[in-house]
């Protein structure tokens, strides 16, 4: 079990590893704009999902480096979600 406690909030969430690199997911306050509330997200920078990102992603500016992490979503059942990240060069 993940335990996550923010401004006095005690989040439980149940252990998750990344099924592309198996380290274990940690626990993510996204920006309140998101709508989500704590989510779960690998910050592996060797993992090959978010190595392998940045050429996925359709129609950035050249240049931006932008990729993905792979994140699950305790609110809809830890569905996948990709969350927007910067990856090296």
């Amino acid at each position: 079990m993940v335990i996550h406690e923010y401004a006095g909030i005690v989040t439980e969430l149940e252990d998750h590893k990344c099924p592309h690199c198996g380290k274990l997911m940690e626990p993510w306050l996204p920006p309140a704009e998101t709508g989500w509330d704590v989510i779960l997200i690998c910050n592996s920078n060797s993992c090959p999902f978010y190595l392998g990102s940045e050429d996925d992603i359709a129609h950035k500016r050249d240049g931006s480096h932008l990729g993905c992490r792979y994140a699950l979503n305790p609110q809809n059942g830890y569905k996948p979600v990709n969350v927007l990240a910067v990856c090296p060069h």
